[in-house]
């Protein structure tokens, strides 16, 4: 994933910081201790079929503390490289042990709450792409799917 990836976001041009998640000797010192949101995308050139297009983008977060919740993906992702045929995995560490990850973030502004953050990145999403990203379960509050009628009645 690149940052012309997230230009999706209109609400700010670029990320505040992009790093490849799982690579050798990667710190993570970059990643600050903040509150905010963070967008998980391939590593490896892979784009992911959306209905309106295609897209590195696997998953949208958010967090309190950036740092902490970024190196728990991290964990997770490096375990599943490991055994992912033995255990059952989220989704989004499943994306992350197939195409390797890279991980940009959005920290909060002024009395901006994360929860907001996220919801307001995977509605931009959503309104290029046509979907929330495919590791993400849970729609934003403001942004919930429409249900047709059932033909069978």
């Amino acid at each position: 994933m690149r940052d012309f990836h997230l230009r999706f976001f209109i609400d700010r041009r670029w990320p505040d910081g992009i790093e490849e998640l799982i690579e050798d000797g990667e710190t993570m010192d970059s990643i600050p201790k903040v509150s905010g949101a963070y967008i998980l995308g391939t590593s490896d050139g892979s784009m992911l079929t959306y209905p309106w297009g295609s897209s590195p983008v696997f998953y949208i977060g958010q967090s309190s503390n950036l740092f902490k919740r970024i190196k728990d993906h991290k964990k997770y992702i490096i375990q599943a490289i490991d055994d992912h045929e033995e255990k059952y995995w989220w989704p989004r560490y499943q994306f992350g042990a197939s195409f390797g990850t890279t991980v940009a973030w959005y920290s909060t502004r002024g009395t901006q709450n994360p929860n907001t953050l996220e919801s307001d990145l995977i509605t931009k999403f959503y309104e290029m792409y046509g979907s929330i990203p495919l590791a993400n379960g849970t729609w934003p509050s403001g942004l919930r799917p429409k249900h047709g009628s059932r033909d069978d009645q």
